[in-house]
């Protein structure tokens, strides 16, 4: 998923304990289960939303067509028993399972599907990640109840693997019907395990149990309604607090916990869950309309003065310096580290080069012109100590950084209006066309970028290759060509780092590292 302020195989690990026994399905809902957030909830319509707080939340209201194994990058069924997929992946036929209701009472059959699609797709731009997953969409047509095809213009590689995703749950036809702003503000109705309750974007979003929910992911263990009757997520902006709520028991679970209070955890107390993050690395991504930031030299230059080696002791479990601009834990990965490596004398030269030469001050200077650029990113981020070292990097060769952290709805608004010089953004997802998320023109686009070129002829390639080999090489010029021009500087490798508290068991990582509660039990 992508953060604004920033969102496969072998990623994602299963907390040990969450197997259930075969009369597990007969018992009662348990207690009332405590999941503390980092960040506030701004929107919980999966179909808009990009950021990570979000899709945490709406993950549990609502069930995809498909599901990833988070271990092998297998798509496996959920609400789709089956699909097939034509060869050159332009048409794709899904069937359905039986049975299946929204909250509201609706059926969940293929017309409400086709609804679902055709909603992702007029929303455009509203949809930041869902307009990619649908690109080149054409039509969806109900065949009968169970069965609906999905036409494309062109292939559409992606397509099976983004069904998959959060952005592509189902949500009721009467919900559809809502305006965008209403179904943000919380007026939503999926298929899903939970359904919501109390809302209160800076507080807290409550969900209760579905009664007779029995149709959730082939991965999951328990096959019927969810055990933990009541989940809420609270809103707890300072990680001290969160990590000391959950070793007094105050919460059952905290989803972003700091590198250093990693080492508390141990084989008694509360247990940490991690996996790395599929998809886009956090990158440090340049706002190529400001003169300076327009020039390839320059951002190379700031890409070779960072060691990222240094970036290790600041960040949490599964993260990791970058070695190529999508996760280690994605399909078309390669170690890239060589041109992610540190050279400081190599920036140096490419800044000295383009014009830039050492100031009084130590800053590099063209004129009256500083090479000085701000980095804006929200406040309740984890990563601003990573920014303040990339900062005095960059000083050691004569190029000014200065973070600035916001509050959300300003980072936001600056983000929106691009009042920057830099963001840093990662995107969670398992497939290599992800990049088409934020690198070309027609992308969220935090580059600023005008003019389509070889950046977006590379990355729209990945989308359109079936055969394995083709894609990975497609994969490979897409890198090359964001990496040869500095279109992205790469940084570290997100990862979802989760304390649990000692009584909660089954509770495990998707392949986009998101918490699920469908397994999740209380003990006593």
């Amino acid at each position: 998923m992508l953060r604004l302020t920033s969102v496969l195989a072998g990623g994602a690990m299963v907390l040990a304990g969450c197997a259930t026994t075969p009369d597990a399905a007969d018992r009662p809902a348990e207690a009332a289960l405590t999941v503390a957030l980092a960040a506030p909830v701004s929107c919980l319509d999966p179909h808009q939303t990009p950021q990570t707080p979000n899709l945490n939340v709406s993950r549990q209201l609502v069930d995809s067509l498909t599901d990833q194994d988070p271990e092998t990058g297998e798509i496996v069924p959920w609400l789709a028993t089956s699909w097939k997929v034509d060869d050159d992946a332009q048409r794709f036929t899904f069937t359905l399972r039986d049975g299946v209701t929204f909250s509201d009472g609706a059926p969940l059959d293929a017309a409400a599907v086709v609804a679902n699609f055709d909603d992702i797709f007029r929303l455009g731009a509203k949809s930041a990640l869902g307009s990619g997953y649908f690109a080149g969409y054409e039509k969806s047509t109900a065949i009968d109840a169970r069965t609906f095809e999905v036409r494309f213009g062109a292939p559409s590689a992606q397509f099976l693997q983004a069904t998959s995703m959060v952005t592509i749950g189902m949500l009721s036809p009467a919900t559809l019907k809502k305006t965008p702003d209403e179904r943000c503000a919380g007026e939503l109705v999926g298929s899903g395990p939970y359904v919501l309750g109390k809302i209160a974007f800076n507080e807290e979003v409550r969900f209760t149990a579905r009664a007779g929910y029995a149709w959730p992911s082939k991965l999951a263990t328990n096959q019927g309604a969810p055990r933990v009757r009541a989940l809420n997520f609270a809103i707890v902006t300072d990680p001290s607090a969160r990590h000391g709520s959950l070793v007094s028991g105050q919460i059952d679970a905290d989803l972003q916990v700091l590198q250093q209070d990693q080492a508390s955890f141990g084989e008694t107390g509360p247990r940490l869950l991690s996996g790395t993050r599929p998809g886009i690395v956090y990158t440090l991504l340049p706002n190529e309309t400001r003169p300076a930031l327009r020039d390839p030299a320059v951002r190379l230059a700031i890409g070779a003065a960072l060691d990222r080696t240094k970036f290790a002791p600041l960040l949490a479990a599964g993260e990791r310096p970058a070695t190529d601009v999508i996760a280690t834990t994605t399909p078309g990965y390669a170690n890239r580290s060589a041109a992610l490596s540190y050279k400081p004398e190599e920036a140096a030269r490419l800044a000295e080069e383009a014009g830039w030469k050492i100031g009084p001050d130590g800053v590099r200077a063209k004129g009256s012109e500083r090479l000085s650029f701000n980095l804006v990113y929200s406040a309740s981020e984890v990563y601003g100590p990573v920014y303040q070292l990339m900062a005095q990097q960059l000083a050691e060769v004569g190029i000014e950084l200065k973070p600035t952290p916001l509050d959300d709805a300003t980072n936001s608004a600056r983000q929106g209006e691009g009042d920057y010089d830099f963001v840093s953004w990662a995107v969670t997802r398992g497939d290599p066309s992800v990049l088409a998320s934020v690198y070309p023109v027609k992308s969220a686009n935090p580059l600023r970028r005008a003019k389509p070129d070889g950046v977006d002829s590379t990355i729209a390639r990945i989308a359109t290759v079936v055969d394995p080999a083709e894609r990975a090489q497609a994969v490979s010029d897409a890198a090359e060509a964001i990496l040869s021009a500095g279109h992205g500087i790469p940084l570290f490798e997100q990862a979802a780092s989760i304390g649990i508290a000692e009584k909660v068991t089954g509770i495990r990582l998707d392949a986009s590292g998101r918490a699920i509660f469908q397994d999740a039990e209380v003990g006593a």
